[in-house]
């Protein structure tokens, strides 16, 4: 090691990976014998693509770079989270003192299916069980994840029991084939599944004929008849493709509407939104323009979809606040604590390649403290009323300008240090160098930025090219609106004494993931005459082809936020009156639009004149993620097998980390970059990070099974 002693480690990007290896290197017993751990970040906020800013000039609003969640089947990071918070270890009666009270369960997601010129709703409740969000492994299986899938379909079947009586026997004998199917996995396992896979076909064409012709007129039979078929073709693919032997990569060549059609699924299932609902959630379009079919590799599809319906205690954990306040803040908390170095405002220029791997890495230093023995304090404690006053670490949403030397210049030139295209420039440079400043590089950076940051580590390993080429990345939009009336008063057709959650991913493209977080508005500081009581959240790809601009053409932003919002302007005229039937202008304000949004019903601070209709879109939030280090990773098919694995960079001194490396999963995800960076952990200290503690890898994937 350069100092005989520590292993010094740069970690490089300060999204979710960054945090996962700084977080699981330095929470170790004995880590700070061990480790000199930095991590260095671009901007003011850690976070990546899960940062939060509170805007003080709008009731200290949370604004988001899109919709964020938990699924039951994050294992990493639900584990990650529930160790974080009891190592932490807030005051009783702190804000988000806890795990319980940062997060909480979901049961429900909704569908949207256009149907005879109009769109149905399609409710999905899935039943709770009784495992817990800190205890992965009590699923670490595909077996266990069949298992979980078969005991959801049979509640299911029993939850639609009043909706079926023409066709009781049909769904009898269906579900008494999912039973079979959980008590013989073992066997599948085994190889030993072809009895079982001729009863499931024999059993399937009967079926069918006996059931298809019952769905028109009956939404719930109809929804009930697709899942059927949906998890029913996934589970004959299964066996017929001997996934549970081979494993899920051997699928991924194949997009995952021909893998479903190869194994009997119908078209009107396969091209239902809960066949969707996958491609949609991770953005699976080509170059991000909706108007094309989605492209997912059938692997990763079938992997993440499994893993979905096999969660821990819940279908889905949402968040109580933002995400930087439930989930990053805490994180950096505590590596302050376990004495991790977090470096802001450092831009990475550049990773130059050594003889031995990599050389030096070089930083643009984006602003300097003021105060350099105390650095900078990048938190803000935000009072909070529903907790008596008292206080929540929370992200601003623009740098503290108060604490930096170049402080006072950076406001008046009112400038984004975070996009690659600011007219902002660097106040110094810092180079690290191997063997002084570092002997472990971690890149937790975006792949998008690696062609940019990292172009001698691109020509000096072949596979690096391949990989960039090979895994697309997409831009992506998202827009929050706050308004006045309740959901229910604006017509949300649900029954509200069962109601849980607006929340789903198949409305409209191209922004067709919608959320409810009427929940968070507490937790924001509105004025007590003038406070929202609705939010929603909306969120969806971007179109964009060819190459991205020049980053000397700063005014690319600017056209890219009008871009967005134009398009949110015609999606809530167009889009809300399907979603939100009285919160149209002939409801409201008649005569008037009848399917058209009233913009009156935004809530808007300043109130005059300017502020009429439309404009009143101003103050509201949108955001373009168009930077390299914002734009979302896809898993087009063809594309697994280019993936890196974290300890195969080809550089003696660099680990990988991301949801773009190989993770087993293979998707785009929280979930994807945490695994990324338990990966990084491991190929550095396989002791610290054993594989089995990384849930749902692929076993014998490790550096030992490679070299063999």
């Amino acid at each position: 090691m350069s100092d005989g002693k520590k292993r010094k480690i740069a970690i490089l990007g300060g999204g979710v990976s960054a945090l996962t290896s700084a977080f699981y290197l330095a929470s170790q017993p004995g880590a700070q014998d061990k480790y000199d751990i930095t991590v260095y970040c671009i901007g003011w906020r850690l976070g990546g693509k899960c940062a939060t800013g509170r805007n003080p000039e709008n009731g200290n609003r949370i604004e988001e770079h899109g919709i964020h969640g938990f699924l039951g089947s994050y294992y990493n990071t639900l584990s990650m989270m529930t160790e974080a918070y009891r190592l932490l270890d807030r005051p009783k009666g702190a804000p988000l003192a806890t795990f319980e009270e940062a997060f909480y369960p979901i049961d429900s997601i909704l569908c949207w299916e256009f149907r005879d010129y109009r769109w149905v709703n399609w409710k999905i409740t899935v039943p709770r069980n009784d495992l817990k969000p800190w205890e992965p492994e009590s699923l670490p299986t595909l077996r266990h994840w069949i298992k979980a899938l078969v005991e959801f379909l049979a509640k299911l079947f029993d939850s639609h029991a009043g909706h079926i009586p023409s066709a009781a026997l049909e769904f009898s004998v269906a579900r008494g084939l999912m039973n079979r199917l959980s008590e013989e996995a073992d066997a599948i396992a085994q190889g030993q599944g072809g009895t079982l896979l001729k009863a499931v076909d024999d059993f399937w064409l009967w079926f069918k004929r006996q059931v298809e012709k019952l769905v028109e007129g009956n939404d719930a039979l109809r929804h009930l008849y697709i899942t059927l078929d949906y998890f029913l073709t996934m589970l004959r693919g299964i066996i017929k493709d001997d996934v549970l032997n081979k494993g899920f990569d051997q699928l991924d060549d194949e997009n995952f509407s021909e893998w479903f059609a190869r194994h009997g699924g119908s078209m009107l299932t396969i091209s239902s939104p809960l066949a969707m609902n996958t491609p949609n959630l991770s953005y699976q379009y080509p170059d991000g323009d909706t108007t094309r079919p989605p492209a997912m590799a059938a692997g990763a599809y079938l992997h993440w979809t499994l893993r979905e319906f096999a969660y821990l205690g819940s279908f889905g954990w949402l968040f109580a606040a933002g995400t930087g306040d439930t989930v990053v803040a805490p994180l950096y908390q505590l590596l302050k604590r376990l004495d991790v170095k977090v470096e802001l405002f450092h831009k990475v220029r550049e990773i130059t390649a050594g003889p031995n791997g990599v050389g030096e890495v070089v930083f643009d230093i984006q602003a300097t403290p003021k105060d350099k023995a105390k650095g900078y304090d990048p938190l803000i404690e935000l009072p909070l009323p529903q907790f008596g006053g008292k206080t929540l670490p929370v992200w601003p949403d623009r740098p503290l300008y108060d604490q930096l030397v170049e402080g006072e210049a950076m406001k008046a030139a009112n400038v984004d240090i975070e996009s690659y295209w600011t007219p902002w420039q660097p106040v110094a440079e810092k180079r690290i160098k191997a063997g002084e400043d570092f002997d472990t590089v971690i890149a937790a950076m975006s792949i998008a930025t690696l062609p940019i940051l990292a172009p001698q580590l691109m020509q000096a390993n072949p596979k690096w090219p391949q990989m960039v080429g090979a895994i697309k990345t997409v831009q992506t939009q998202t827009l929050q609106v706050w308004m006045k009336p309740t959901l229910k008063q604006m017509g949300l057709p649900f029954d509200f004494k069962n109601y849980d959650r607006l929340i789903g991913a198949t409305f409209v493209n191209p922004i067709d993931g919608v959320a409810d977080f009427s929940d968070l508005i507490p937790m924001e500081t509105w004025p007590v005459d003038n406070a929202p009581q609705s939010l929603l959240y909306f969120s969806g790809a971007t179109p964009q082809y060819g190459a991205q601009p020049a980053f000397a053409d700063h005014d690319y932003p600017k056209r890219e936020h009008a871009r967005v919002k134009h398009q949110a302007q015609q999606y809530l005229q167009a889009c809300m009156g399907a979603l939100l039937p009285k919160s149209v202008t002939n409801a409201i304000n008649p005569p008037g639009d009848q399917i058209g949004f009233d913009f009156s019903q935004l809530v808007c601070l300043k109130d005059d004149a300017a502020t009429l209709g439309v404009a009143r879109l101003e103050q509201q939030f949108w955001k373009p993620n168009i930077d390299p280090s914002e734009r979302y990773v896809t898993s087009p098919p063809g594309s697994t097998k280019y993936r890196l694995k974290a300890w195969d960079s080809g550089f003696s001194n660099l680990v990988l980390a991301g949801d773009w490396t190989y993770t087993g999963l293979n998707v785009g995800s929280f979930e994807g970059a945490c695994m990324g960076g338990k990966l990084a952990v491991h190929a550095i200290d396989p002791a610290a990070m054993p594989l089995e503690k990384v849930y749902g890898y692929p076993p014998k994937q490790g550096p030992q099974a490679d070299n063999l």
